[in-house]
């Protein structure tokens, strides 16, 4: 061996050697729950959906960035920066700012998100998942962009009076009674939020949970999910619902469009074989609501093929 080479080799050994020193025991297990936070996280993170609504994919929007615009009957809502800068994103937020948006939907200077944003179901999320969700959040390149002001109607652009819209609509806090299945649909998935009709003020119609509407805030059809054989989707089995949530295929082997794909892309294809099985049978056991929200395809002839 040559002295430099010696030497070399020398350097490398005391370099191994000294990272060994450096990372004890329990600086290396602190690494390895953070990664574990960060993979658990990212998998809570696309169960929320969250890429969808923070990513202006059409507009040529960087990950998680914001500006994706919502047109409603309200105005014209536009997705925020989560992305971890600090002029821009949440960068100086801490974890508690964190949980109190997700929970309480309340900004770090105090003041009402709209409801626009799901917290109505985030609220209900675990602590431990609003954990690793953070973690994962913190670990997503950072993009300088500013958010961009509401477009709304009055007086639906007062934010003081969304305290008032929460004592209403807004029941906070987790539910540990609920089983998983509610929790990946309700929590997570927020299925609810577009499945359900709402009233004037945007405040979801609980007895029509999942009973589908023929106008949703953005101003689009959504189907009836609950059990009904006549207007839902009483006659599926699980396979046809396991067909959906994976490949976008419906029983008639029609495609969904629009931003079920989005949820099926982001979300629901996502899920692991037991999350999707638990959320088929819950959504198999609500209660079935008759609620035609869409007309029947007029009966087939020899001519025609749909």
């Amino acid at each position: 061996m040559t002295p430099r080479l010696f030497k070399f080799s020398t350097a490398l050994a005391t370099l191994v050697v000294g990272a060994v020193f450096v990372l004890s025991p329990a600086q290396s297990a602190e690494l390895d729950q953070r990664a574990g936070q960060r993979d658990r996280g990212e998998y809570i993170f696309h169960l929320s959906g969250c890429v969808g609504c923070h990513t202006d994919k059409k507009g040529g929007g960087k990950f998680l960035a914001g500006g994706r615009p919502f047109k409603t009957d309200f105005g014209t809502f536009y997705s925020p920066n989560i992305t971890p800068d600090q002029k821009t994103g949440l960068g100086d937020w801490t974890f508690e700012n964190f949980q109190t948006a997700l929970r309480d939907g309340v900004s770090p200077s105090g003041e009402n998100y709209f409801p626009s944003f799901p917290y109505t179901s985030y609220t209900h999320m675990t602590t431990g998942d609003i954990k690793d969700l953070w973690v994962y959040l913190q670990s997503i390149p950072k993009v300088e962009r500013a958010n961009q002001d509401h477009d709304l109607n009055m007086p639906y652009g007062w934010r003081w009076t969304v305290t008032i819209w929460k004592a209403l609509y807004l029941d906070k806090g987790a539910k540990p009674d609920w089983s998983r299945g509610r929790y990946v649909t309700e929590a997570l998935a927020h299925c609810q939020e577009c499945h359900t009709p709402r009233n004037f003020l945007g405040g979801s119609k609980g007895q029509m949970a999942f009973a589908g509407t023929k106008r949703n805030p953005e101003g689009v059809v959504i189907p009836n999910i609950t059990p009904d054989k006549k207007t839902g989707v009483g006659k599926w089995d699980s396979s046809d619902f396991d067909l959906l949530f994976t490949i976008g295929m419906l029983p008639d082997t029609d495609f969904v469009g629009g931003a079920m794909s989005e949820s099926i892309s982001h979300t629901t294809s996502k899920m692991t074989k037991q999350d999707r099985q638990a959320m088929i049978k819950y959504l198999k056991q609500l209660a079935p609501i008759e609620n035609r929200v869409k007309a029947e395809k007029p009966p087939k002839t020899n001519d025609e093929e749909w």
